[in-house]
């Protein structure tokens, strides 16, 4: 306790030193207007202020003010996401949300599935560089209306930056630990075609024994327009080769992991007399070659090779109630793997969704997916959501919807000296309600919600007793009731002469019951209780831009944690030197565990900026 005392009164010490470094002259900022920006956390894609969801939007600004280098990283910042990993850079992270599983997030780039079907621990195995993010939107809660599979507990959309304007963009990092990092950014225009190219490499000793990395990421996105509409084409690949040090076995520390993964996308967007069509096709392939003592390689290897195959048509009108979309979609997973065997399977149905707004100020929105899985036949998974606009500054919402997640294969068929997986696994399913309510003006915005989630068939790894094996079952019940808080200050909007340009705090609880007869279980009840963010964003003198963050974080299993970051740039015309500390007060932690995570990394380096 005297540590977290000591801990915070820095981090009082330094907001202060902020507050009093008042600069001479206010600077001219661009601004990122919420409210005109249009979000896909429904069928209909809708202006983010008429939302009637918990939806948290990561806008460009902060994209660029945090002192992180991976999406991954961004994510440890947003309240009720828990991101849990297992290596630096990321090397390897599971991402829950609101208590779910690192499997029931599900996780698309430009609205492109790209979940893993062989284990959800490829999930953030993301095919573009950090550079090629223009913001990422989260959406709380059952997603399977919209979604279909897997958005079980929530969905993340990575947005891609598609400029129109030519543009190129180089980054260099150095850092501890032997890190290295380059980026190339380009986007060119020929006529009517827009191109956008982006390059990453990063590579480091790593941090301890056994954790050295080696990642390379490459995207590419191109829209073509003609009068009608626009057609975009989307590839992405990511190789990463790493020491995985006691990531799944204590008993075996040198661990080798090497993963690729490619994506490639066809979309386009129609604009008839009455109807908008947006077709898509896509395909995503993950190859995972494993080895669990890589002093003998040949002993215990894993080579998994799994296909995505997937393909979506969506219409959107407007009815005499107002905006509605139906479509269908269909996909095809193939896994060949020296574990798991060959399997293959196909799932898809039908969707729809009617928004209404009945008075100015009140929305509903109301939908459906009949999906359709093999073994488990057609269901439906209806949802509704109901806003209310009290006036120009206050915001009311409801939510109740079901949501599904069909197991993975490695769930289905995983099998090993320790681990027996389950070919007669169902889906699990759960419901859930949410009321909610914001305020936002040009100083502040404030949003609060309480959500109540009723699970049921949940699946996870259990165990009678510590010298038996780990089987795959659906649990009889898991409930989660929890509640988030949160705000964003702009001080400058009303005080331009100040140097703090935001201060943001939030806070999440999470409760949960789980009703699973004596078993020990693997990952259900290893969730966040308490988590906490607070953020600094300032200029200093000299127009040094310093970013703060801290994250305390209290997990059911391992207890709690306090972990502080920062980041400091300067900008010279299209030039700008950055120098990052993560993990400031050099902090012991696990996320999971028997894997320890670094201390204080420092790094730092250019960026060079042509438009």
């Amino acid at each position: 306790m005297r540590t977290y005392c000591k801990k915070s009164l820095f981090v009082i010490i330094l907001f202060i030193i902020s507050l009093l470094t008042i600069k001479i002259q206010a600077q001219k900022e661009s601004e990122y207007k919420l409210s005109e920006v249009i979000v896909t956390a429904s069928k209909t894609p809708v202006v983010f202020s008429s939302l009637s969801r918990s939806v948290f939007l990561i806008t460009p600004a902060e994209l660029e003010i945090f002192p992180v280098n991976t999406v991954q990283d961004m994510l440890k910042y947003v309240p009720g996401i828990d991101v849990r990993t297992r290596g630096p850079e990321g090397v390897q992270s599971d991402v829950g949300i609101r208590g779910g599983s690192f499997e029931q997030t599900l996780v698309l780039i430009d609205g492109i599935k790209i979940s893993d079907p062989q284990t959800g621990h490829h999930n953030m195995n993301l095919p573009l560089p950090y550079s090629a993010v223009e913001r990422i939107e989260i959406l709380k809660g059952q997603g399977s209306r919209i979604y279909g599979a897997n958005a079980f507990s929530g969905a993340i959309n990575i947005i891609t930056k598609k400029p129109k304007e030519p543009v190129l963009d180089l980054s260099l990092t150095g850092g501890q630990n032997s890190l290295f990092g380059a980026s190339l950014a380009g986007a060119y225009s020929i006529g009517s075609l827009n191109s956008f190219i982006s390059f990453s490499k990063d590579k480091s000793d790593g941090y301890r024994s056994n954790t050295n990395f080696d990642i390379l990421n490459f995207f590419y996105n191109s829209s073509y327009s003609f009068s009608s509409g626009s057609v975009f084409l989307t590839a992405g690949y990511n190789d990463k080769k790493f020491g995985a040090n006691n990531f799944y076995s204590d008993k075996y520390p040198n661990q080798w992991e090497h993963t690729t993964t490619r994506i490639a996308a066809l979309s386009a967007k129609f604009d008839l007399d009455y109807i908008n069509l947006s077709p898509k096709l896509y395909w995503r392939r993950n190859d995972d070659d494993y080895i669990l003592d890589n002093s003998r390689p040949d002993w215990y290897r894993n080579i998994h090779k799994t296909n995505s195959f997937g393909g979506e048509l969506q219409a959107d009108f407007t009815s005499p109630l107002g905006p509605a979309s139906f479509g269908g979609e269909l996909t095809y997973d193939k896994i060949e793997s020296a574990n798991l065997g060959n399997h293959n399977r196909t799932k898809g149905g039908f969707f729809a969704e009617q928004n209404i707004s009945l008075i100015k100020g009140l929305t509903i929105s109301g939908g459906f997916f009949l999906y359709n899985y093999s073994g488990f036949g057609w269901k439906l998974w209806p949802g509704a959501d109901l806003g209310c606009l009290l006036n120009d500054n206050v915001k009311i919402f409801a939510s109740a919807g079901k949501a599904f997640r069909i197991p993975t294969f490695t769930e289905l068929y995983y099998t090993s000296p320790a681990n027996n997986g389950n070919p007669s696994l169902l889906p699990e399913e759960t419901i859930n309600y949410e009321l909610g309510a914001s305020f936002f003006n040009k100083a502040f915005q404030l949003n609060g919600s309480l959500f109540y989630k009723k699970g049921r068939n949940i699946i996870d790894w259990v165990r009678s007793s510590s010298d038996a094996v780990w089987i795959v079952k659906n649990e009889t019940e898991l409930n989660t009731a929890g509640f988030e808080a949160g705000l964003i200050f702009f001080p400058r909007s009303f005080l331009t002469g100040i140097p703090v340009k935001m201060v943001s705090l939030n806070y999440t609880y999470l409760s949960m019951d789980r009703s699973a007869g004596e078993f020990e279980s693997k990952y259900s009840l290893e969730h966040l209780r308490h988590q906490f963010t607070a953020i600094l964003n300032s200029i200093l003198p000299m127009e040094i831009s310093l970013t703060f963050t801290m994250r305390y974080i209290d997990r059911e299993s391992y207890g709690d944690y306090f972990i502080a970051d920062a980041g400091i740039e300067k900008h010279f015309s299209s030039i700008s030197a950055f120098l990052n500390c993560g993990n400031l007060f050099n902090e012991s932690y696990m996320d999971i565990g028997g894997i320890p995570m670094p201390g204080r990394w420092i790094s730092g380096g250019l960026r060079i900026k042509w438009e």
